[in-house]
């Protein structure tokens, strides 16, 4: 499985733009001119420097418009989708694995995840993506529940709020069954499977569809020396357990909706996705097993017309609920630095065998 995801066709990468007919664009043009160019379907290409682009994509913002502070969360993932359409756009061309604009800092991302493709054009908006992720990886995210940080590969979600760690720490010091085997389901960059491991776990599996995500934690296991505690799998839900873990972790998305990219699948989750997990669950945890949910009440607050997963399926035979622990999310701050207020809470769900 190691050696599989070292090759780099396995990893998930920005699929090189099919811009053959893009024009030429420099800081000679207005950038909300070249915005309005980009709206209309047509094909940039930057070639001078890199901050040419950021006033282009800049303008495009300005230029699609805010949104009011009442637009609904569908109107707001409408907008997010046309911008991303927009920026799609605009391209950089790479050359022999550096992107071929002025003022652009070096990418190890770029041999990595083409080490064949010696000149083609992706969006700046991907570049942008790649330039965040590889400062990412390198100089790492420190996590204050582990102590100590993750270093999150491209294409790897990596949370940036923790309250909803804390609160699964807490549920981890209060729970007093056994702790020989845990799985964490969808395991993103690997905080709840190391969180799960400093706290006595013998053995963790760590499973996710995305191979990056495997990668990703695969690197920090080597990098912690962590490889006799955690294994990294790539696989949907919980398809290659075949013992019976005595705790199994999931923190899934959190609202419904369509993924644009590979971290928007780590956001929101599609219809069928809950009703496989508990399907799964439902015949591999043990007898004696705990089932963990890392939820929020953002669906109930943002998508009321949405049925809840997790009380869907305690309506029915196989689960019961334990406990549901709450905590009142942080308030995060606005752009002018004010904290805007929120009811959202985030949640753990412990759940047991209906008979168990």
């Amino acid at each position: 499985m190691e050696d599989c995801l070292l090759m780099n066709d396995l990893l998930l990468r920005p699929s090189p733009s099919d811009s053959d007919a893009a024009q030429p664009v420099t800081a000679d043009e207005p950038p909300d001119a070249a915005a309005r160019t980009l709206l209309a379907g047509q094909y940039r290409r930057v070639t001078d420097h890199y901050t040419t682009g950021t006033a282009i994509l800049t303008a495009l913002h300005a230029v699609i418009g805010p949104l009011s502070e009442r637009a609904s969360f569908a109107q707001r993932r409408n907008r997010e989708h046309r911008y991303r359409m927009a920026a799609l756009r605009l391209v950089v061309s790479i050359v022999n694995h550096q992107a071929a604009l002025e003022g652009v800092e070096p990418n190890g991302l770029f041999r990595e995840l083409y080490p064949d493709r010696k000149h083609f054009d992706l969006p700046l908006f991907e570049v942008q993506a790649l330039h965040g992720a590889w400062q990412r990886h390198q100089k790492g995210v420190r996590m204050a529940v582990l102590g100590h940080a993750v270093h999150p590969y491209y294409g790897t979600y990596a949370p940036s709020r923790t309250s909803h760690l804390e609160l699964f720490g807490t549920w981890l010091s209060q729970y007093a069954g056994a702790r020989s085997y845990g799985v964490d389901v969808g395991t993103g960059c690997g905080v709840l499977a190391f969180m799960m491991a400093k706290a006595g776990f013998e053995r963790v599996t760590a499973t996710d569809n995305n191979p990056n995500a495997v990668e990703s934690v695969r690197r920090d296991v080597a990098r912690l020396q962590a490889a006799n505690t955690i294994e990294p799998v790539c696989a949907d839900l919980l398809e290659a357990i075949e013992d019976r873990p005595d705790v199994i972790v999931f923190n899934p998305p959190w609202v419904r909706g369509t993924a644009d990219d590979v971290l928007d699948q780590a956001l929101c989750f599609q219809d069928g996705l809950f009703e496989r997990f508990f399907d799964h669950a439902a015949e591999r945890l043990g007898p004696e097993g705990r089932l963990v949910i890392v939820f929020s009440t953002i669906i109930r607050l943002v998508q009321p017309e949405v049925s809840h997963p997790i009380d869907a399926e305690l309506e029915g035979d196989r689960f019961r609920l334990v406990q549901r622990l709450q905590r009142k999310v942080k308030p995060a701050r606005g752009p002018d630095g004010s904290k805007r207020r929120t009811r959202e809470k985030v949640e753990v769900w412990e759940l047991a065998r209906a008979g168990g």
